[in-house]
């Protein structure tokens, strides 16, 4: 028994490694292969078909992998509570939740000025500025957190 509650810790921890993966490479790739393109490639009659449909898939995609990922670093913290990593979970509560408050307060409020329609290449400057910058805040806090539960993973096979 107590082999299988080990396995589906590993999957459960898994997932969390999993999820901070995808979360990691949508972010790098946005900074790195998208952003530098933006301002110079997206105009008033292009940015639409560039940024609303990705962003609306992405927002369904996280809708439902976020909340799992809460349960599962919840179980993380369970099952690590009285040994040495358990500062990973616990990080990953602030990890998790202030790229959600960013999306939610900030970029949500960007994403609607874009489905409006945007008819002023100035305007929309801004607004692809403030959208890069707010994004480019979930870049590196997304980044700290996948390197945190890389550590986890690598700490918890030297121990093995």
């Amino acid at each position: 028994m107590m082999k299988i509650k080990q396995t589906l810790i590993d999957i459960n921890n898994a997932y969390i490694f999993f999820c901070s993966s995808v979360y990691l490479g949508m972010f790098w790739t946005l900074h790195f292969f998208w952003f530098p393109h933006y301002p110079s490639t997206l105009n008033i009659s292009n940015y639409y078909d560039a940024i609303i449909p990705q962003t609306e898939t992405a927002t369904k995609y996280f809708f439902v992998t976020i909340p799992i990922m809460s349960v599962a670093l919840v179980i993380m913290l369970i099952t690590e509570w009285k040994g040495k990593l358990k500062w990973v979970p616990l990080l990953w509560i602030p990890g998790l939740l202030i790229p959600v408050v960013i999306q939610q307060k900030f970029i949500e409020d960007i994403n609607n000025k874009f489905k409006e329609g945007v008819k002023d290449m100035a305007v929309l400057q801004e607004l692809l500025k403030d959208w890069m910058f707010y994004n480019d805040l979930r870049f590196y806090i997304l980044t700290v957190m996948w390197g945190v539960t890389m550590y986890f993973f690598i700490a918890k096979a030297r121990r093995s």
